[in-house]
């Protein structure tokens, strides 16, 4: 490719972020994480408002059964406690709610627009971190977070 070609491509990937997306690089042992409650002494919380939208009729079975409501488990020892919400689902993404606690970390709800890439959804708080989720063909969720160097890696089951 001649150089020029190469800056406009560059140019063109920096105006865009959205198109430079790509699926995300899991832990080796992801497969390996049972499903279960978290340890944490401090609950994850959503507010009590939230509803969850029916996906439409064109939205296809894969991504339609991503609506609903996940909890689950975060960090080593599963001492964090997590939730998804999945408000409202589409073809190209959905309205999540992202929360998140333990004792070290206050907790955290946010309400956001994830994108499906590949067969992940992800989003991107304010703060900059990277939320990934990727479903198990059992409806297992595999969640992790990333911020920088740091990392959480977890499991959530939709509640019932």
């Amino acid at each position: 490719m001649h150089p020029k070609a190469w800056l406009q491509l560059l140019a063109l990937l920096l105006l865009c972020p959205g198109l430079a997306s790509a699926q995300t690089n899991w832990p080796d042992f992801m497969p390996k994480l049972d499903p279960g409650l978290s340890t944490s002494p401090v609950a994850a919380v959503v507010p009590p408002s939230v509803t969850v939208e029916p996906p439409a009729p064109d939205v296809p079975p894969d991504k339609a059964r991503w609506s609903g409501k996940w909890s689950g488990w975060a960090c080593q020892d599963r001492v964090c406690d997590t939730k998804l919400v999945v408000e409202k689902v589409t073809t190209e993404g959905a309205t999540i709610i992202y929360a998140f606690a333990s004792a070290k970390a206050k907790p955290f709800t946010a309400r956001l627009e994830a994108k499906f890439v590949g067969d992940e959804l992800q989003a991107t708080p304010r703060s900059g971190a990277k939320l990934a989720y990727r479903m198990r063909k059992e409806g297992d969720i595999e969640f992790l977070w990333r911020s920088g160097g740091q990392w959480a890696a977890g499991i959530l089951s939709k509640d019932k």
